[in-house]
């Protein structure tokens, strides 16, 4: 493979000293004697585990973010002397009916649309999507410690595809996340409010371990860096024998600005990924990507979302491969560029419309297999109607397309019925 032989003690020693950088950060914030801006508890009774970094909902969150963590306040909530844990989460159920060939039949994974084909259809009801989540805060010398747990049914298990499945779980105390939670490299207000559960090609919806830092630098102004879980897929040549290896946690930085009517973030990743051949030293490469996203109020009530993501490496970020083969003993990493754009409006206290389109693009690197992705689209349009709290049903025409690198072509188009519950 096309990776340079590497020693393993220079990069022991940046791990080494990354947590410990980490951990003193972490051990000077929980040091702090008032609680950093944004952290304050307010309000009397259960309020006062309610914490505005958690619950603040500004005119950007708008309804029917399936998303959004739930707000700490009414509903189930167990109030105890010294802590309150707040019980959450849906029922969601998705009727789907799909028009043309696509192995994916539970959400609209537009990498799984079959090329050259015989046509058919294909129906599907399932209630995956459903939630429950438990939310726990109490007080840490004058900080709110949080403990977070989230699932749903969307398990890998081939024998049960209905398995539980851990989506959070997750602790926050001043300046510092431990546990699984969305990767400090995405920007969850930006993700798309969709019926279907896969959502924008270029998105990057990916939740993982992670051990993360978040700074207050200037009024709105964050900053974070964090090592994460370094999940690789690597397409190997097929005269090698061999693993790929994650000997080293992705390394995030991100900038984010937050204001009443818009929000913005800057995200990279740097990434070491590693092969090892049978009874061969492991070789490696750095790989690298950048995540811009936005979002606005264009006019009252309406909201404007974009994303642009680009990199040699990162493709399992969203769903590809972050290395191919390009010959029988070669591979590369694989560049990638993906973009998105969308538009989420309330028409009033009842309806919703959300129209999301995103494109994902492979290099044509040389020497790849045909049947390769080369090139995927994804637009989603959708009305939902709340017609009495905690109740919600919608409608989602979803479209997508697949190219191949040898240039074969297929698209598919689905229609999504989704009714759902509340917990309270």
């Amino acid at each position: 493979m096309r990776l340079n032989p590497k020693t393993r003690r220079w990069q022991s020693a940046i791990l080494l000293a990354s947590v410990i950088l980490l951990l003193c950060f972490a051990n000077a914030a929980a040091g702090q004697e008032a609680a950093p801006a944004g952290l304050l508890p307010f309000g009397g009774d259960a309020g006062r585990f309610r914490t505005l970094q958690f619950d603040r909902r500004t005119p950007l969150n708008v309804a029917n973010d399936f998303n959004e963590f739930p707000e700490f306040e009414g509903g189930i909530l167990v109030v105890g002397e010294d802590a309150a844990m707040k019980i959450s989460g849906f029922v969601k159920a998705d009727f789907i009916s799909d028009f043309d060939p696509i192995n994916s039949t539970d959400s609209f994974d537009t990498t799984t649309i079959p090329v050259d084909v015989a046509d058919r259809n294909n129906a599907r009801f399932h209630a995956r999507q459903s939630r429950l989540s438990f939310d726990t805060r109490w007080r840490v010398n004058g900080d709110i410690a949080r403990a977070f747990l989230e699932a749903d049914f969307f398990g890998s298990d081939v024998s049960n595809r209905d398995a539980l499945r851990l989506r959070h779980a997750y602790g926050t105390l001043g300046w510092v996340t431990v546990g699984q939670t969305w990767t400090t490299f995405t920007d969850p207000s930006a993700v798309p409010s969709t019926l279907d559960f896969e959502g924008a090609v270029s998105n990057v919806n990916r939740r993982q371990g992670l051990l993360r830092l978040e700074l207050p630098l200037l009024s709105g102004l964050t900053w974070a860096i964090a090592l994460e879980d370094p999940r690789i897929s690597i397409d190997a040549p097929s005269t090698i024998d061999g693993t790929g290896r994650t000997e080293s946690p992705d390394f995030i930085n991100r900038l984010r600005f937050e204001a009443d009517s818009a929000e913005f973030q800057a995200a990279m990743v740097v990434r070491k990924l590693g092969f090892q051949r049978t009874d061969q030293p492991v070789v490696d490469e750095i790989a690298y990507g950048f995540n811009f996203t936005g979002s606005a109020l264009i006019v009252e009530r309406t909201k404007l979302y974009s994303q642009i993501t680009f990199g040699d490496g990162i493709g399992s970020y969203r769903g590809s491969n972050d290395v191919v083969s390009t010959g029988p003993d070669s591979a590369e990493l694989l560049p990638m560029f993906g973009w998105m754009i969308g538009i989420h409006h309330e028409w009033n206290d009842h309806w919703t419309s959300n129209v999301t389109f995103s494109e994902l693009i492979l290099d044509d690197l040389d020497g790849q297999q045909g049947s390769n992705l080369r090139s995927t689209e994804y637009l989603a349009v959708n009305f939902i109607n709340n017609p009495y709290e905690r109740v919600f049903w919608g409608a989602e025409y979803l479209y997508g397309s697949r190219q191949n690198q040898d240039g074969h072509f297929a698209n598919a188009h689905r229609l999504q019925l989704s009714v759902g519950f509340y917990l309270p």
